[in-house]
């Protein structure tokens, strides 16, 4: 079974149905996160509620223009998204797939927090504060943060934060976590899987293993290519593949996700979908300045709903994901840490969909469209 495990936030996507709800608003960030992150060439996996998790937390901390950059970022200001994030839950959790999220805080011992920002951190984001050292024992501090990132994605995320990172000035770390295990609602027989070409971003050949299987899929065409999706079984989530055609660029996916949902209907396909492997990790400061989050990186930052003071500032964004695709299923998990310092009707079998070129990639909730991942493979190879 393939696994993926991220710590973040996600894309763009129709709904499926009309109560969508909060999962709109996150869906925007996610969208505006992955064309910034998408800048840069190459594979790429993120999980956009795993970040929108880490900073909704700290947003819940912010005050004035701070706070209005934030909401208008993030698209929520986190009410909401418990509900709809534990009936994800609810669905995801059968047949023996898994699907689980964790936050967490970590304060310096002796530094003072107001009791309403630790009251809405634990009844919104079950996130209770733990002591740690930073100014005396930054690095046991950060070997804690780390481990209990790991022990949150079944040992799929290693240290999110890397020595030197966290410094004797951090005040806050906030974190988020999200691991998924979900098979496929019809698997792929192994026997099937045989090499093929796939042609890479860079215009290059790759011979890598593909998947087969003909059956029904979620299947959707559009004037720039097709869109294909795959099911986990009783979970209510599904793998959609945006490929556009050849020749063609990822620009015109990346630019209409929604659209590109939006007309899946059920068809027979024949399917060939390269057997892969993605880890990726960034630091998401930059990015979130330039959507518009600029306060909270600044002297200026209002965070006084956490201390009552104007004391602290957002000093990083780090976020790693890994995924993993194969006949079985997928295994996906995600990590982000966000530190804060102080300021000084059945067709025919007639459709081919072959995935031999650089394709986007999300799992979401096909009931709400929350997109709990989302990436692309520019080439399978790792």
């Amino acid at each position: 079974m393939t696994r993926l495990v991220c710590i973040g936030t996600v894309l763009l996507a129709a709904a499926a149905a009309a109560e969508r709800g909060p999962a709109e608003g996150l869906n925007r960030f996610s969208d505006s996160l992955y064309r910034h992150a998408a800048k840069g060439g190459g594979n790429l996996v993120l999980s956009p509620y795993s970040i929108s998790a880490a900073l909704s937390m700290a947003l819940a901390g912010a005050r004035g223009d701070t706070a209005a950059e934030m909401r208008q970022v993030l698209g929520t200001d986190g009410e909401g998204v418990g509900p709809l994030i534990d009936g994800i839950l609810k669905a995801a959790n059968t047949n023996g797939n898994q699907l689980s999220t964790a936050n967490s805080l970590w304060v310096q011992k002796g530094f003072s927090i107001l009791p309403e920002f630790t009251e809405r951190l634990t009844s919104l984001y079950r996130a209770a504060p733990a002591q740690v050292d930073f100014q005396g024992a930054v690095e046991a501090a950060r070997g804690e943060i780390n481990a209990w990132t790991e022990r949150e994605t079944h040992g799929k995320i290693k240290d999110l934060f890397a020595p030197g990172s966290i410094k004797t000035n951090t005040r806050l770390v906030l974190g988020s976590a999200v691991y998924f295990n979900g098979k496929w609602e019809k698997a792929f027989s192994k026997r099937d899987t045989q090499p093929a070409p796939f042609t890479t971003g860079s215009g290059a050949t790759e011979q890598v293993p593909f998947m087969h299987r003909t059956g029904m899929f979620g299947y959707a065409e559009t004037a720039g290519g097709q869109t294909l999706e795959i099911r986990y079984a009783g979970t209510g989530l599904a793998f959609d593949i945006l490929l556009p055609k050849k020749g063609e660029k990822l620009d015109a996916a990346e630019a209409d996700i929604a659209g590109w949902l939006g007309g899946l209907k059920d068809r027979d396909v024949q399917a060939y979908v390269p057997r892969f492997r993605v880890a990726y990790e960034t630091e998401l400061g930059k990015a979130l300045e330039s959507m518009g989050m600029r306060k909270a990186f600044t002297g200026a930052a209002d965070f006084s709903g956490i201390d009552d003071k104007r004391d602290l500032r957002l000093a990083q964004v780090v976020h790693k994901a890994w995924i993993d695709v194969t006949e079985e299923g997928t295994e996906a998990a995600a990590a982000t840490g966000a530190t804060m310092v102080l300021t000084s009707m059945r067709m025919p079998t007639e459709l081919v969909f072959r995935a031999d070129r650089p394709f986007l990639f999300l799992i979401r909730d096909r009931k709400s469209g929350l997109i709990l991942f989302a990436g692309r493979l520019m080439n399978p190879k790792p």
